[in-house]
């Protein structure tokens, strides 16, 4: 069965954090994985340090290992200065993320407003951890988007208030270090047509969760046909990045 991380961070830089092609490979190697949808590091856009030309190297970093494989699918990061790239066009989709003790994305600057009218263009999917108030602005203000909320709503507000989204087929859910019973309650309400399996890896060692295997090990639990599964392990992710 086809198997498409859709969430890994990977970056080159040892002074914020380092996670490189081959460790990727090993570990998606390791699940039986075909491929992954990349991103960089929030350490490169902003925790580590908050520096417009590292934003722009994490970024290109992942767009040049992209290139090394078919089954790897680039997302582009954006962060609260919106920097909008003459070639977003190649990226396959698009990461935006922060938590609620971290600086602020000002939704109402005009750079903001540019940059998602470029992504409506391209039909570019957003996976958005956010709070639960500006996920709810960021759907509302922008329809024609889809949207990924990742770990099903955990940093986003709780799985539990994730309710709001169920009738919207724009919005999909990934996986990502979630509980079993969390995507379980996902599961029955949207059905698997709408969920991503993701693992949220990115070089932590530790042999509890964030691996590849162990996240695909936990979805095989759920007991679905093949057909459902290959959905949610593969089919969902690469037609919205448009494999």
């Amino acid at each position: 069965m086809r198997l498409i991380d859709g969430h890994v961070h990977m970056g080159n830089n040892r002074q914020t954090k380092y996670y490189t092609l081959d460790e990727v490979w090993r570990d998606l190697h390791a699940a039986e994985a075909d491929g992954a949808c990349i991103f960089a590091f929030p350490e490169d856009m902003y925790r580590s340090v908050n520096v417009a030309e590292v934003r722009v190297k994490a970024n290109e970093y992942v767009l040049e290992v992209s290139k090394t494989s078919r089954n790897l699918y680039p997302f582009y990061f954006v962060w609260n200065d919106y920097l909008l790239p003459d070639n977003l066009e190649a990226y396959r989709g698009i990461k935006w993320h922060r938590h609620a003790d971290e600086p602020r994305y000002d939704y109402d600057d005009p750079k903001c407003f540019e940059i998602l009218d470029r992504i409506t263009e391209l039909r570019l999917p957003v996976l958005i951890e956010e709070e639960f108030e500006n996920t709810v602005l960021f759907v509302k203000r922008n329809p024609a988007l889809t949207v990924i909320i990742p770990h099903v709503g955990r940093a986003n507000g709780g799985t539990e208030r994730m309710e709001v989204f169920f009738d919207n087929p724009n919005i999909y859910f990934d996986t990502a270090v979630a509980p079993f019973e969390s995507i379980k309650y996902i599961l029955q309400k949207v059905g698997p047509e709408r969920i991503i399996f993701g693992s949220d890896v990115s070089g932590t060692r530790t042999p509890f969760f964030n691996f590849p295997k162990v996240e695909r090990d936990k979805l095989r639990k759920l007991d679905l046909d093949d057909e459902s599964m290959q959905l949610i392990f593969a089919g969902n992710i690469e037609r919205l990045v448009k494999a």
